[in-house]
């Protein structure tokens, strides 16, 4: 079994990156260090490493101290793709969630837990933890966009809605992050979604994001989209 080590990984990852994407990329994501991957050929690399390598090693290896986005999403997918128990998984997650500092990284990872759909209580319980936080705008995003992929179903709408009462959407990727979720609430479960949101205090701004965010949905009718506009918020 290959010994690992992010510095060979790094190695592999700067022979597949391509330069305009890199330009493109960091446009994207400004506040994050950008090679220049792009995510199928990262996954494909990820998935490799973790086929020839030691799962403990890929893991338990700390990244560089300031990482690539293409290394970060390489961890996520060690973590989201090996093979151990659950509640470990969320271990891992938990401390990765530190690292987490942009919208890609973010949404990459949650599209990445795919194990939530069969462990839903376990997971809706980790991702309460995370709509209480305080100080993470990420992981309130986290939170956010695990709901919008997982739990969006009557089961836990209430809930999901009583977390986004008072929410600090000030921080800009929460904001949408929230809009977002509304949305994808909306287009599953119903229109008397954006009642239950009037009940709530919930920014304008926000409120009118998401109006936004559902009349650009295709499977809402052109009549029902003019109706949803009218709801927005002066």
């Amino acid at each position: 079994m290959k010994i690992f080590a992010w510095t060979d990984l790094i190695s592999d990852l700067l022979k597949i990156k391509e330069d305009s994407y890199q330009e493109f990329s960091q446009k994207l994501s400004p506040d994050n260090k950008v090679l220049g991957v792009r995510i199928p050929k990262v996954r494909k690399l990820a998935l490799s490493y973790l086929k020839n390598c030691s799962q403990d090693e890929l893991l338990l290896t700390p990244m560089s101290k300031e990482p690539y986005l293409e290394e970060k999403f390489c961890k996520a997918i060690f973590i989201a793709r090996s093979k151990i128990d659950e509640k470990q998984r969320l271990i891992y997650i938990k401390e990765f969630l530190k690292s987490i500092d942009g919208w890609a990284i973010c949404d990459g990872f949650c599209s990445e837990l795919k194990s939530a759909k069969e462990n839903q209580e376990l997971y809706f319980s980790f991702v309460r933890k995370c709509f209480k936080t305080k100080s993470a705008p990420f992981t309130l995003r986290f939170a956010c966009v695990m709901s919008l992929m997982y739990f969006c179903n009557q089961k836990y709408e209430d809930e999901i809605i009583s977390f986004l009462d008072r929410i600090n959407t000030k921080e800009y990727y929460v904001h949408m992050g929230v809009a977002w979720l509304i949305a994808t609430l909306y287009t599953k479960n119903g229109p008397h979604i954006l009642d239950k949101i009037n009940e709530i205090t919930l920014d304008d701004l926000t409120f009118n994001k998401a109006i936004q965010k559902i009349t650009e949905s295709n499977y809402i009718s052109k009549e029902k989209k003019a109706e949803i506009r009218k709801l927005k918020r002066k």
